[in-house]
């Protein structure tokens, strides 16, 4: 095997002083590594204090999530000279956790989250037999709507990729909401419809930007960006006037006026509560920051706009 020299930088941190410092090791190694072989040489041959965590190195466990190149991943299944850019490989703790030591991280904050939407199934008397002498069946096609799903080995890889977490720290996360998805899913669930997603609403569904890097970042290809979607056409169609349907309506109304959607006013109508308020508030206050003109908050007719419509008329038509 090929030995390589390259630098990594690992962003470390002391509990002790309440510090995170940046620190580089160079090595020369195989290049046949994955980045937690890496770790576990730099441990064993240079540093025995950096700490991290690992388990069953086979991208089973979830235990090695970590932030790779400013990518989540597992360590595990990553080779390392794939990550090496300009001779360097940075090796950081999940962003949106508060470490504890080096590159582990505090995951109970994600794990109450995770208790809030009863990620269990709450069986249907009428589907799940009261006794275990009979099976509980379940179609393959109906477990097709939900058998991705099942591959969620709780890494928080996707969480510690979540743009939404960081721009409000008291969103559900991405995982969370996937298992809110697989129970909603599953024919064998009693637990009401509305409940389940009323469960997914408060800082949930409605908070995700739809940034796609959940996906990017699971190991297992689960895109919960999706499954959020589809919570949201759930929450729609199970609704006369809640979030959902004056949602969908305003941003129907919006893009009609003026063809785009109106996202400085979309929150207060939607919402409809103090959360909207303060999300406008917010809006207002940063685009005054960026100089931008008061009437240019919302948006304004495009040019042509008129064929536009007369197109959106022509399809309401003929649906």
């Amino acid at each position: 095997m090929e030995k390589i020299k390259y630098t990594v930088k690992i962003k470390r941190y002391n509990p002790e002083e309440d510090r995170s410092y940046w620190q580089d090791f160079d090595v020369e190694v195989e290049d046949s590594l994955t980045v937690l072989e890496l770790l576990m040489y730099i441990k064993d041959k240079i540093d025995s204090t950096l700490t991290f965590r690992a388990f069953c190195r086979s991208a089973i466990c979830g235990s090695c999530a970590m932030v790779i190149n400013n990518r989540a991943g597992l360590a595990c299944k990553i080779q390392a000279k794939d990550k090496i850019k300009r001779g360097v490989i940075k090796i950081e703790p999940l962003k949106t956790l508060k470490p504890v030591r080096d590159l582990v991280v505090d995951q109970e904050p994600a794990f109450d989250k995770l208790k809030k939407i009863k990620p269990y199934l709450e069986p249907d008397p009428k589907v799940v037999p009261d006794n275990t002498k009979v099976e509980s069946l379940v179609m393959p096609e109906e477990f097709a709507r939900y058998d991705k799903q099942t591959d969620c080995i709780l890494c928080m890889a996707c969480y510690g990729q979540c743009n939404a977490i960081e721009g409000n720290p008291e969103y559900l996360g991405p995982f969370q909401l996937t298992k809110v998805f697989r129970f909603l899913m599953d024919t064998r669930d009693g637990m009401d419809v509305k409940e389940r997603v009323k469960l997914a609403e408060d800082n949930g569904i409605w908070d995700c930007v739809q940034c796609q890097m959940c996906f990017a970042a699971c190991p297992k290809g689960i895109a919960s960006c999706e499954d959020i979607l589809e919570l949201r056409r759930v929450a729609k169609d199970i609704g006369e006037d809640n979030v959902a349907t004056r949602r969908a309506k305003f941003w129907f109304e919006s893009v009609y006026a003026t063809g785009q959607i109106d996202k400085f006013n979309l929150a207060k109508v939607a919402l409809d509560n103090e959360k909207g308020d303060k999300i406008k508030e917010n809006l207002e206050k940063e685009f005054k920051e960026r100089g931008i003109p008061e009437d240019e908050f919302g948006p304004k007719p495009f040019d042509g706009i008129e064929q536009f419509q007369k197109f959106i008329k022509k399809l309401e038509k003929e649906i």
